[in-house]
């Protein structure tokens, strides 16, 4: 059986609008000669420099996640070089559900929070395979394919009965 796997960026318009509208206003100020924006200082370019990084950085966040009879593997890039592979038999639970992403976790990304809800690998949406680990802790990986992930969750349970797959009711 092939592994599934699901590769997600930050594509959200607002996200962009949010980054790149100040730099845009600055340099439109510069390029009118307007004079509000009299003796540009290095603060305005440093400025500019600094959310065109952070633009570009968050250009190259990507979540990616493979499931397959190991169990569930997934890598949060840059944050994670490798992927961090979560086996079946560490998992007291695996659950695929609809969460609130501001209420839960503070927002999308590398949510730590370590608190009560455990942590979260987020990009957008509000959907994500809930982990539970036999040690207590929790993570919650976003997905855009809820119904694939639970179709493929099942097939594997059923396939290889002897993985003990700790797939939660509303799965099966």
């Amino acid at each position: 059986m092939n592994a599934f796997t699901e590769k997600q960026r930050f594509t959200q318009w607002w996200i962009w609008v949010i980054l790149l509208l100040p730099p845009l206003f600055i340099l439109g100020g510069i390029a009118l000669e307007s004079p509000a924006m009299e003796g540009v200082n290095t603060d305005s370019v440093g400025f500019i420099l600094v959310v065109l990084l952070l633009s570009v950085a968050l250009l190259g966040v990507k979540l990616e996640t493979r499931i397959d009879s190991t169990g569930i593997s997934a890598r949060l890039f840059p944050f994670h070089w490798t992927y961090r592979t979560f086996h079946w038999s560490a998992l007291a639970s695996v659950q695929v559900r609809k969460y609130q992403p501001i209420r839960e976790f503070g927002g999308w990304g590398y949510r730590s929070w370590g608190g009560k809800k455990g942590n979260a690998w987020n990009i957008s949406g509000n959907k994500g395979i809930q982990l539970k680990f036999i040690s207590g802790r929790e993570l919650l990986i976003g997905t855009q394919k809820p119904e694939e992930i639970e179709k493929y969750l099942t097939k594997l349970a059923t396939d290889f009965p002897d993985l003990d797959i700790p797939l939660l009711e509303g799965n099966k």
